[in-house]
Order: C-alpha cells, then structure tokens, then sequence
C-alpha cells in the first residue's frame, strides 16, 4: 500500500472512530498552526529530520481538510498534479520564448513575473 492510502486510511479510521474536526475552521486553523511550526524549524536550522516531521504534519493536516470536505484525497492530487504540469509547461515555454534556456542563476522577482504571466494567460483562456 502507497503511504497516502495508509494515511488516508488511519485518517478515516479515526474519523470513524469520532476522532474528528469540528468543522473546517478548526482544520485551517491547524494548517496554520502546522506552517508556523514548519516555518520556525526551518528560521532555527532545525535539524533535517525534525523539519521533515513538521512538514508531514502539514500534508496530514491537508489531507484532513480534504477528508473533511468529502473530497477524494487522490483526484485532489491529481488536479493539483495537472495543473501545476500545464503551468510549468506554459512557464517553460514563455520563459524559451524570452530568450531564457532555464531559469537558474534568474532573480527570484523574474520567475514570480513568469508565474504571474502564466497564471494570468491561464485565467484568460478559461474567461
């Protein structure tokens, strides 16, 4: 079993089991709990492998939300997956059709200005 079916599955055992959130709210709230703490251990150097705990503790809260939100974890992925392909591929390519060959060694503003194009041209196309 693929270690996102057996933490879905101990998610949904707790659920069933009435280990629950209340209501969206309290699992956003966790989110950011989560992230702060991702946050603080990466500011402190933590060490890698505490980091990586806090990290998954972040997805696990994520994947909670989904749950909880009656959405299939592995579809929600999968969106994810494809969009963020189409996105790159566009980025690729807008970035090629600049003059660019890669973006290693480009300004981070210059690869946000990329990603606000791609997004923005995206948003076109669907309206």
């Amino acid at each position: 079993m693929h270690p996102l079916d057996k933490l879905i599955s101990v998610e949904k055992l707790a659920r069933q089991f009435g280990f629950d959130w209340p209501n969206s709210k309290a699992i956003l709230d966790q989110i950011l709990s989560e992230y702060m703490e991702v946050k603080e251990d990466i500011d402190n150097n933590s060490d890698i492998a505490k980091i990586q705990e806090e990290i998954g503790d972040l997805i696990h809260t994520a994947i909670s939300l989904c749950i909880f939100m009656k959405l299939d974890v592995n579809d929600t992925i999968t969106r994810t997956h494809h969009k963020f392909r189409s996105r790159i591929e566009s980025l690729i390519e807008l970035a090629n059709h600049r003059g660019l060959a890669t973006l290693h060694g480009q300004s981070e503003d210059l690869m946000l200005d990329l990603w606000r194009d791609v997004k923005h041209k995206e948003s076109f196309i669907k309206s």
